[in-house]
């Protein structure tokens, strides 16, 4: 985007100066060496924050020919090198700002760089929303080491959650659950405003609505900066956030079919010295459907089988407040403070019909089982950020404080009922429950340092400290005489310590024509799995080091190469690795394993990116390696029961490419496509038998946008994700499409978006499972179409924040909305 910027501005400027040339003369530059240097910086006049992706352009003062330009970086600075001597003038522009002309340049031997220090860039009065048509954003942009999704040019995820707003994202796939999986894999780190938060990643993404959301970044190979956890990388979640002085707000409400409500608000205040901000947020939705599955064992002579039929809710409420201050102490030192306290809560309630029976035929047992799954609890953040900003440019050190946590735990309410064949009359019944801790405390400390060795190259340090507490009680009751008696053979008391020390060191600059960055981390970790009722315990200490590679090199100004590599760690859950029995039903049981070992990964990346006038084309191969696989694993156990547990396997490893483009086929027609093919394989051994799994994966989607006038538009949406294996079996692919409108009021004050999503109802789910002595065969299917209706109003003209184009993730955190 900051590359067609630069092009428009330079194609508009020369226009202008057909018409008239800028005063002044020039010098003959014929063969003058070209050894020049010009740089400085560009900010925003009011808040003094820099001003990103600015354009500059340098121009003969003789001709007003282009000489030179470039695009700032992310810290509003500019350098232009290998200038002849001569005179000149520079423009500075970046939309919703005016543009500034700088005169009387001179470059000569005996002034070779010329240094403009600070360009304050002032907002164009009042014309935000002209420019904003003008300037419109694509569904999806692409930076140096990430994608941005931008959240508000995709109205089909409105009235929905971020895993709404993902399904129709590169890299990302979502089931008809709504849980999120990243090039396959469902092990991925969750960032709010660049830092970390204590619920786990899809009770993130399936809470958070999408309205308060600014972008999504999809990071695949972090820079050693980041934690290294997660097998395919980070989604980092920018919130809104007004910039503008006064006081401002949003307010967003939305219904949809099934029982599906939410809203949110977010106020602000901004004033030259201060910046405070309060916002809430509930939702209450569900999402039903049906399911069958059957099941074969086989025992001895005798194969057991076992049909079901369910019905299915998934319920998820929730709410929260959040909080925050930004101190402008002065132009060197910030000061933040944030912090957000809400509740969390996931219900699934299943109802389903079993016949059981077995070949040769001796029994034939019929059952209706009544389950209710509950996680819930309360969730609480703290946060205080201190940057100090030295006379150097982007000479600068960063210190923060992080306290985090959650309360609760999970509930399980079985009733198991055995039936007459018509399921009219009910012969016997059993009642059992559990409970299972899951309170957490997360303490981080971190300390960031920056220092710009020269115009070229900078060196980045930093420590990190990060305390973990999570105790994992387990209780069993079983309903006997009606009164519900603990079961001490299943009962257990567990506690999970885990302490991660990290330091890393980064250099990043330019050598050759060729952008870098490369980075080492290294991090130890102290663990302890300390099984109370057993009397077991399993401590861990280890050393592991992460190094990351970045590389980019500009082709032209419309194209770009650019390579890296990352290694990063998957560490296994606490509950994983669990040694005590935990009871599932009267059909299965589940174990955990406390010899699992952590998962690393080598991921490596190539890409090249084309624009061609107002399009953007990309195209991506990627190589993905995972040592020490952790697998769930079946079993089949002599009761007949299926044991659930997890091991290592030897590795799994995928390789593939992935095609994406925005794409201006007209002035009122804008469409998205992406396609991610790659080929997936899984080695090593599973329940004693060896494994080698291959497939070819691929999924397709689609995003087309028609723009009526300047207030109505209309998106159509399409997925398509391709069938695929796992160590134990193999699913079946699906697809879905989608279709939303909307239009704004009152001078875009007011929004409504009516949207409907899997409008055809085929978003199921097939899946098998087996190993010695059973097999599985699933089918799932959720409730469609669901129509949405939403509605978002805006205080006094609300921008969220962003410096127009991108936002820095790490400038501020939010909190959850």
């Amino acid at each position: 985007m900051k590359y067609y910027i630069t092009i428009i501005l330079i194609l508009i400027t020369l226009g202008l100066s057909a018409q008239g040339g800028h005063p002044g003369g020039g010098m003959n530059k014929g063969d003058m060496p070209k050894d020049a240097i010009v740089k400085g910086i560009v900010k925003d006049d009011q808040y003094k924050t820099p001003v990103k992706f600015a354009n500059v352009v340098l121009f003969s003062a003789k001709d007003s020919s282009v000489v030179a330009g470039v695009v700032c970086d992310e810290n509003g600075s500019f350098l232009m090198t290998d200038l002849p001597y001569g005179r000149y003038y520079i423009i500075v522009d970046f939309i919703g700002y005016e543009k500034i002309s700088i005169d009387n340049i001179k470059l000569y031997p005996k002034q070779k760089e010329k240094d403009l220090g600070t360009v304050y860039l002032k907002h164009i009065a009042e014309n935000i929303e002209e420019v904003e048509i003008i300037g419109e954003r694509n569904f999806i942009e692409y930076k140096i080491d990430r994608k941005v999704i931008n959240i508000s040019k995709n109205i089909n995820a409105s009235g929905g959650t971020i895993a709404d707003a993902l399904e129709n994202a590169p890299s990302i796939q979502v089931d008809i659950d709504g849980n999120v999986t990243m090039r396959g894999s469902s092990n991925f780190k969750v960032l709010i405003d660049g830092k970390p938060t204590v619920l786990d990643a899809n009770d993130i993404l399936q809470q958070i609505p999408a309205s308060s959301v600014e972008n999504i970044e999809i990071i695949t190979n972090p820079s050693v900066k980041y934690d290294p956890d997660g097998t395919t990388g980070i989604l980092n979640i920018v919130m809104k956030k007004e910039s503008r002085s006064g006081f401002n707000g949003v307010v967003n409400a939305s219904i949809g079919t099934g029982d599906k409500y939410s809203s949110d608000f977010l106020l602000n205040y901004r004033a030259k010295k201060a910046n405070y901000y309060f916002g809430m947020n509930y939702g209450d939705r569900t999402r039903s459907g049906t399911g069958t599955s059957l099941r074969e064992t086989y025992l001895n002579d005798t194969t057991n089988f076992l049909i079901s039929e369910s019905e299915r809710s998934h319920q998820r409420k929730y709410y929260s407040v959040k909080g925050g201050l930004d101190l402008f102490l002065n132009d060197k030192n910030t000061l933040s403070i944030s912090g957000r306290y809400g509740y969390f809560g996931f219900v699934r309630e299943t109802n389903s019909k079993n016949n059981e029976y077995t070949f040769p035929e001796t029994t034939n047992i019929y059952s209706f089982n009544e389950g209710a799954f509950e996680v819930g609890g309360d969730f609480y953040f703290g946060n205080i950020d201190f940057t100090h900003n030295f006379n150097k440019k982007d000479h600068e050190i960063y210190a923060s404080v992080q306290y985090s946590g959650r309360t609760g735990g999970i509930e399980n309410n079985i009733s198991e009922n055995q039936m007459n064949e018509n399921y009219s009359e009910t012969l016997s019944s059993e009642k059992y429950r559990t409970f299972q801790n899951r309170r957490k405390e997360i303490l981080r400390l971190k300390l960031d340092y920056t220092y710009p060795v020269n115009e070229k190259m900078k060196f980045e340090a930093g420590y990190q400290s990060r305390l973990r507490n999570t105790p994992g009680d387990y209780v069993l009751e079983n309903y006997v005489s009606r009164d519900w008696i603990l079961d001490e053979t299943c009962s257990n008391k567990y506690v999970y310590i885990r302490n991660i020390h990290s330091v890393y060191s980064s250099l990043s600059g330019e050598i050759i024509g060729m952008q870098y960055m490369l980075g080492l981390r290294g991090e130890y970790t102290d663990r302890l799995v300390e099984q109370i009722t057993s009397g077991e315990t399993y401590p861990l200490q280890r050393f592991d080091y992460f190094p990351s590679l970045h590389l980019t090199k500009e082709l032209s100004k419309s194209q770009q190469i650019q390579a890296s590599y990352s290694k990063r760690v998957n560490r296994p859950r606490h509950w994983y690795m669990n040694p005590f029995s935990v009871y599932s039903d009267s059909y299965s049981v589940r174990v955990g394993n406390p010899a699992l070992l952590p998962e690393y990964i080598d991921s490596y990346e190539l890409s090249y990116n084309k624009r061609i006038k107002k399009s953007f084309f990309n195209i991506e191969a990627y190589y993905r390696q995972i040592n020490n696989k952790i697998n769930r694993v079946q079993e089949l156990l002599d009761d007949g029961r299926i044991l659930n547990t997890f091991n290592n396997l030897d590795k799994e490893y995928a390789y593939g490419s992935e095609l994406s483009g925005n794409f201006q086929l007209l002035k009122w027609w804008m469409m998205y496509a992406n396609a991610n093919v790659y080929r997936y394989n899984i080695e090593g051994e599973t329940a004693g038998i060896t494994t080698n799994s291959k497939s070819t994966n691929y999924d397709f989607r689609l995003n087309s946008t028609f723009m009526f006038a300047k207030t109505g538009r209309l998106q159509l949406n399409g997925f398509y994700n391709a069938p695929t294996v796992t160590s134990q079996g193999n699913r079946e692919g699906f697809y879905f499409f989608g279709a939303a409108y909307k239009h704004e009021f009152f001078k875009r004050k007011l929004s409504v978006v009516i949207n409907a999503r899997d409008i055809f109802g085929t978003g199921k789910y097939i899946y098998t499972s087996e190993g010695e002595g059973f097999i599985t065969e699933n089918e799932r299917r959720r409730e469609a179409p669901v129509i949405t209706l939403s509605l978002s109003y805006r205080i006094n003209n609300y921008k969220q924040k962003r410096s127009e184009k991108d936002e820095d993730a790490n400038e501020y955190n939010d909190g959850m909305m």
